[in-house]
C-alpha cells in the first residue's frame, strides 16, 4: 500500500546485516552498496534494504564508494550523482573495469533524469528520479541482485510496541492496521495529553508523531520531550505534512526521523522496524 512516488526513468535489463536474520549457509546475504551522501536518504534507503532481507554497505562520498567497492564486493550499488569531492560520473568512470570483472550493475538513484542513451555506456542497469517508485526500486533490486534469503518468522513471543499520536481518523486507522500487520501492538491517541497518559503506564518502543495536532501541537511534545529523560528514551518518528522548514524544525527539537504525508507504508515499516529493536 502506497500513500508517496519515485519514478523511473530507465528500466533494467533483463554494513548493515539484514534485520532479524541471522547467518544462513545455505543461501548468502545479498549485499547492496548504496553509495548517497544525505544522511537521512542513505538511512532511508539503508533500513528500506535492510528490512527486504539485504546486507547493506554505506557510503557517504564516491571515494569512499570505491574503497568498499574494492573490499566487500557488493552485488549491486545504488548510486547517486551529485556526490561531495568525487561526483558520481567519476566513481562510475573509475569503478568501471572492476564492475564489468566482477559483474556489479548500478541503479541511479537521483534527482537528475536520465537520458536513454547514455547509461548504458556507463554500466548503469537502472535509473530512478525522486520521488521514489519504492516497489518498483525493490523489484530492480530483486532482479538485479537476486532475490535476498527468507526472511524468519516474526518472534511473536514479544510485540513491540507503537504509540501513534495522530488526530485524523483515516490515517490512525490506516496505521493502526498496518503496524498490526507487520507484528506490533498498536496504540493510538488523538492529542499529546492522551499519550502521556499512556506513555505513564509503560512506555512504548516507539512513537509516531503528528505534529499538527489540537491543543497541544508535536513540536511542543518535543521540547517537552527534551527535559524529560524518560520520554527523550523513547524514539519518536514524526509523520506529517507540515512544510519542510518545520519538519527540520522538528528534527532540531529531537525527533529521530521523518516522512512527509503523504508517505510509503515499506518505507515506514523500515523505520519503524529500526527504532523498535
Amino acid at each position: 500500500m502506497r500513500t508517496q512516488d519515485y519514478s523511473i526513468e530507465a528500466a533494467p535489463p533483463a554494513l548493515r546485516e539484514p534485520s532479524g536474520q541471522a547467518p544462513r549457509a545455505a543461501k548468502r546475504a545479498r549485499h547492496v552498496l548504496v553509495v548517497e551522501d544525505e544522511s537521512a536518504i542513505r538511512t532511508m534507503l539503508a533500513e528500506l534494504l535492510q528490512h527486504e532481507g539485504y546486507a547493506v554497505i554505506e557510503a557517504s562520498d564516491g571515494r569512499e564508494g570505491l574503497r568498499r567497492l574494492r573490499e566487500q564486493r557488493p552485488d549491486l550499488i545504488i548510486l547517486d550523482l551529485m556526490l561531495p569531492g568525487m561526483s558520481g560520473w567519476e566513481f562510475l568512470n573509475q569503478s568501471r573495469e572492476q564492475r564489468d570483472r566482477a559483474n556489479v550493475p548500478v541503479v541511479i538513484l537521483s534527482a537528475i533524469e536520465g537520458r536513454a542513451d547514455y547509461p548504458s555506456t556507463l554500466g548503469v542497469a537502472a535509473w530512478f528520479t525522486k520521488p521514489l517508485d519504492v516497489s518498483r526500486f525493490l523489484s530492480s533490486v530483486e532482479q538485479l541482485a537476486g532475490a535476498p534469503p527468507a526472511q524468519p518468522p516474526v518472534d511473536a513471543s514479544r510485540r513491540p510496541r507503537v504509540l501513534v499520536i495522530e488526530d485524523e481518523y483515516a490515517i490512525r486507522g490506516m496505521l493502526d492496521e498496518h503496524l498490526g500487520h507487520e507484528g506490533y501492538a498498536v496504540e493510538t491517541v488523538e492529542t499529546i495529553a492522551e499519550a502521556l497518559e499512556r506513555i505513564a503506564y509503560g512506555s512504548p518502543d516507539v512513537i509516531l508523531l503528528d505534529l499538527m495536532l489540537p491543543r497541544l501541537d508535536g513540536w511542543t511534545f518535543l521540547r517537552q520531550r527534551q527535559d524529560d529523560p524518560a520520554l527523550a528514551a523513547i524514539p519518536v518518528l514524526v509523520i506529517s505534512a507540515a512544510p519542510q522548514q518545520r519538519l527540520v524544525e522538528a528534527k532540531e527539537l529531537g525527533a529521530d526521523g521523518f516522512l512527509s504525508k503523504p508517505f510509503d507504508l515499506r518505507v515506514l515499516s523500515a523505520l519503524v522496524r529500526s527504532f523498535a529493536r
